[in-house]
């Protein structure tokens, strides 16, 4: 009875294991210039986006694609915002008006209009391993 209770804690525990062990996989295309630093923040609401994101990372940028693998976060609707920066002053750099200097992108490729595009616009849903594509302007 013991020996029974003990495997159906281990197969349920690796069950477990396994539906937390998600990963979603970023791809940047179009890094023009590979230098700097790639900037990638992941927002998980309407209210937070381009403000609080619920993880942010730096990774370099060595190829005109970078590959990023993101482990341990929970499933969920979340949207990304990116940005390459190329001379590595940790900020993206805009000119007149705001606009960017830099290369930079959001999830679904999505473009506003005179301004980021929405969440709306940028959200996916993560509920198993993904694989998110995406083109710098």
């Amino acid at each position: 009875m013991k020996k029974d209770l003990f495997i159906l804690a281990v197969l349920l525990h690796a069950s477990l294991v396994q539906l937390r062990a998600q990963t979603l996989t970023l791809e940047v295309h179009n890094v023009k210039q590979p230098q700097g630093y790639l900037y990638a923040a992941l927002y998980d609401s309407q209210e937070n986006f381009l403000k609080k994101p619920v993880a942010a990372f730096r990774v370099e940028a060595r190829d005109t694609t970078v590959v990023i693998p993101c482990q341990g976060l929970p499933a969920g609707e979340y949207a990304l915002s990116l940005f390459h920066d190329i001379n590595g002053n940790g900020k993206l750099d805009t000119g007149r008006f705001g606009i960017p200097q830099e290369p930079y992108g959001f999830s679904n490729d999505a473009q506003g209009t005179m301004g980021p595009p929405s969440y709306k616009q940028c959200r996916f849903a993560f509920r198993k391993d993904t694989i998110l594509t995406v083109h710098l302007l």
